[in-house]
Order: structure tokens, then sequence, then C-alpha cells
């Protein structure tokens, strides 16, 4: 699904985040749709947006609860396969 992609795209990031155009190209979307998910993810807790000194700009970094939910799917896609 496209918020397990956005999700996975933000978790692996190796502490720096993800840029907004970054997760646009990982996850397929266009400007409006990753706009429309990201305020979703943020308002509900399952991601971050911190200010970046590596690049200048803001990032998107996966919470607590957002990394929970990647190995709640991570496992289950272990069960069904």
């Amino acid at each position: 699904s496209i918020i397990s992609d956005i999700l996975r795209t933000v978790t692996n990031t190796s502490g720096k985040g993800k840029r907004k155009t970054q997760i646009m190209q990982s996850a397929n979307l266009n400007y409006d749709q990753v706009n429309k998910y990201l305020s979703f993810l943020i308002n509900n807790g399952y991601i971050k947006i911190e200010h970046s000194e590596i690049y200048g700009r803001p990032v998107y970094r996966a919470t607590s609860k957002g990394l929970n939910f990647v190995k709640f799917l991570e496992t289950e896609n272990l069960r069904v396969i």
C-alpha cells in the first residue's frame, strides 16, 4: 500500500530523514498525492517533520508509532507467505 511504502521509505533513512521529493519518487506519487498522505501520517502520529541541517529543508522521519506499524506490516506479510 502507499502508506506502507511511505513509512518504509522514511524508516530506512539512516537517521537523516527523507525529503518530500524522495518520498514522492519511492512511492511513485505526484505532488498533491504525497501532500495528502504526508498530512494524514503526520496528523495520526506515524511520521514527524523536522528541519534538516544536512539538506537545509524539512525532512520526514518515522515516529515510534510509525516504526511499530512497519514492524507489524512486515510480521503480517511473513504470515501470509
